[in-house]
């Protein structure tokens, strides 16, 4: 369609579902304006609707002042909502510096495909996702954060749909969805701030290797129904000692504690990796601590934890326990464990916070400890990518460390060759400060695999027990805190020595490069047009180069 008049012409080139370089529904236009002359655009209205986002080219290359340049090839992307098969009507302003104005018409009819995805849910956010690293993702967990108006619904949790846009044919897909927080702030309501309601919801996404897919978040439509979708994961038991499981893996945790205690790998297998010899048994301990005289506690003794919760629905399952430790009322812990539907690993993070100076023989975190009954080798890959592997029970025995690791060893694993299973660990963050009086104190970084009756693996973080010189004592000061991040990795063996640590390696990469998350959304009616001064303690004016 192309509309000419004395003023200049537009012609519509496409009506176009979100894509990840322009993330909505929106329509492109080639322009013409009169004479030599620059045009800056100064609204756009369709159907006689204000829009507020749209992007002026010139040439292709995109024009941040929002103005056609005389002589140049000019064209248009404007943000609407367009619906299949329907009329609608077009009008673009713009003035030349000197003074005169122009405005561009027409009328255009959208494809009968491809359009709004459904125009019960009136608003939505668009989230575009990017595989940077050439790994496929399928069903990658992916957590966002919304601000939204708090006018533009009414539940969240019930109103909020996720759909995935296909980038090739526009294709719609929804897909499961897990609204787990909310809150609206609405102290004032003037040009600076509006009541705002902050949304954390999370979803599956399947996103191409070094490509993009658009995610849109549909909501603003009050009589949306409840949604259950399929759950991918089963949570079974009560209190503390839940199992939760989905097709990869089976996890029972501890009744007194909450920690984990076992984890049984499915995939064909049903092997179980436990521990079940001494104190509770649990398999996941730390963090611990111990001052003597009093007695070495791990997060794992804990009966109960002060404080406790979970959240449930069809992406995850996550279980939070928190408070100080038995013994230690100057030392508090929290620990958070998260399952995802249709992924075969446990995301783990613990902080642990020294609230008064005190003086330790051990402060250790990330300690697994299992039995012999399947485990047979222990191996981990080295800062240099090379990936080593030794017999346990030809290392140095308890009380001596029978092997010490980098700190930045991207992982480690307990497997069997014989029956091609293993248990594996992927350290992905480690933070360590002091609020005041200088820098951190950790004594020694770096990780160490022992063995007795059982083996494990932790953290040492101010450790002198399993040294030539164990009766030190060091000082762990007040206000340090400790935070770390790692996943549990139950998983088959290749079937060679080429891929037999290729599971393990395919999780550590795609969670150490996660995703690169792009949130757009629509500009309201209610935002001024020209920048609002915060409100300052004192005036100042800002600089421009």
């Amino acid at each position: 369609m192309n509309a000419k008049s004395p003023q200049g012409s537009v012609q519509m080139v496409t009506c176009s579902f979100p894509t990840p370089k322009h993330p909505y529904y929106h329509a492109r236009l080639l322009l013409e304006t009169p004479g030599q002359k620059d045009y800056q655009v100064q609204r756009v209205e369709i159907n006689g609707k204000w829009a507020r986002d749209f992007w002026v080219y010139n040439d292709g290359t995109y024009h941040k002042d929002k103005t056609f340049l005389a002589g140049a090839g000019s064209s248009m992307v404007i943000r609407h909502d367009w619906q299949n098969g329907s009329a609608n009507h077009l009008e673009i302003k713009a003035a030349a510096e000197d003074g005169p104005e122009i405005t561009l018409s027409t009328e255009f009819t959208a494809p009968d495909y491809g359009g709004y995805w459904n125009p019960a849910w009136k608003y939505y956010a668009s989230v575009v996702l990017t595989e940077n690293n050439g790994w496929p993702r399928l069903g990658e967990p992916t957590h966002i954060t919304l601000g939204l108006y708090a006018d533009r619904f009414t539940d969240p949790e019930r109103e909020i749909r996720v759909v995935g846009v296909d980038p090739e044919s526009g294709a719609y897909t929804e897909v499961p969805c897990q609204v787990y927080g909310t809150s609206t702030w609405d102290s004032m309501k003037d040009e600076r701030c509006q009541p705002t309601a902050t949304v954390e919801l999370a979803f599956l996404a399947d996103v191409p290797p070094n490509g993009a897919k658009v995610y849109l978040i549909f909501y603003g439509n009050p009589h949306a129904e409840p949604i259950t979708y399929p759950a991918g994961l089963k949570v079974a038991g009560g209190g503390f000692g839940l199992r939760v499981e989905n097709e990869h893996y089976r996890v029972k945790l501890h009744p007194l504690s909450g920690a984990i205690d076992e984890v049984l790998l499915k995939q064909g297998m049903n092997v179980l990796f436990d521990h079940h010899l001494e104190t509770n048994g649990a398999l996941h301990w730390n963090p611990g601590v111990y001052a003597p005289p009093r007695a070495w506690i791990h997060a794992s003794d804990w009966d109960p934890p002060t404080g406790y919760s979970t959240q449930g629905g069809p992406v995850f399952f996550m279980t939070k326990r928190w408070g100080p430790f038995p013994y230690y009322p100057e030392v508090e812990v929290s620990i958070t464990y998260i399952f995802y539907a249709h992924n075969p690993y446990i995301v783990v993070t613990s902080t642990l916070d020294v609230l008064e100076d005190m003086d330790v023989v051990a402060l250790r975190n990330g300690e697994i400890v299992l039995n012999h009954n399947v485990v047979r080798e222990f191996a981990w890959k080295k800062s240099t990518g090379e990936i080593s592997s030794v017999v346990i029970k030809e290392r140095p025995r308890h009380p001596t460390r029978g092997l010490d690791i980098e700190a930045a060893t991207p992982w480690f694993a307990w497997h069997n060759r014989e029956i091609g299973a293993a248990f594996g660990v992927i350290d992905l963050e480690l933070a360590h400060m002091r609020r005041s009086e200088g820098l951190s104190r950790v004594e020694q970084p770096f990780r160490y695999m022992h063995w007795g009756p059982w083996t494990y693996c932790a953290r040492p973080l101010i450790y002198t027990f399993v040294s030539n010189n164990p009766q030190r004592v060091i000082r762990a000061p007040g206000g340090s805190t400790y935070y770390e991040k790692m996943v549990f990795l139950p998983f088959r063996l290749g079937s060679d020595e080429a891929s037999r640590f290729e599971a393990i390696e395919r999780r550590q990469q795609t969670l150490s490069h996660p995703l690169d998350i792009r949130v757009v959304l629509d500009t309201d009616e209610r935002v001024p047009e020209e920048w609002i001064a915060p409100i300052l303690v004192e005036e100042f004016e800002e600089m421009e180069d």
